[in-house]
């Protein structure tokens, strides 16, 4: 049972550092998005999906871990948590504080994750009604009326749907 535990607090751990990879490469996502670079765009969303791909691997890692502790305990596997573990551990304070300590970490690091995504996410819908706004103003201009042309010139009563003539007399 010690050794899984230890397998769980040590794929917990390769997490955290790989969220923390994450939330950075996140940050520096965002002066790209405002610099409204696509190049650096494309490769920083690249760079995030080999760090979430790691961080998939490693959560099986974790899973797989809950489930055999899950089994050896008598608990439903697929529905045990490390906050259940860390209860389950409490007269083991050796196995337990770890567990509290890289669990509390990876909460806080995945709220700032989350704030950083949202930020990023907030940016880009901007970026989006920015470009559609400069799209329809180019749009409308190519389109503009012809009646717009209003100098001296241009005007003629027929266009404008008025008839004129010098006398308007009944014979």
């Amino acid at each position: 049972m010690a050794s899984l535990i230890e397998i769980l607090i040590e794929a917990l751990e390769e997490e955290s550092v790989l969220y923390d990879k994450l939330t950075k490469e996140s940050m520096a996502k965002t002066p790209v998005i405002v610099a409204n670079d696509l190049e650096k765009l494309a490769k920083a969303n690249a760079d995030e999906q080999k760090i979430v791909d790691e961080i998939t691997a490693v959560s099986h890692k974790r899973n797989q871990a809950l489930t055999e502790i899950a089994t050896v305990m008598g608990k439903d596997a697929k529905t045990i948590t490390v906050s259940e573990v860390i209860k389950m551990m409490e007269k083991q304070p050796e196995f337990q504080h770890p567990l509290i300590v890289v669990r509390d970490k990876m909460l806080k690091q995945v709220d700032i994750l989350k704030q950083v995504n949202l930020h990023n996410q907030d940016l880009l819908k901007e970026s989006l009604e920015m470009t559609e706004y400069s799209i329809n103003l180019i749009q409308s201009m190519n389109q503009a009326p012809e009646t717009a042309n209003y100098s001296k010139g241009s005007y003629s009563g027929a266009t404008l749907g008025a008839n004129y003539s010098s006398f308007d007399t009944k014979q």
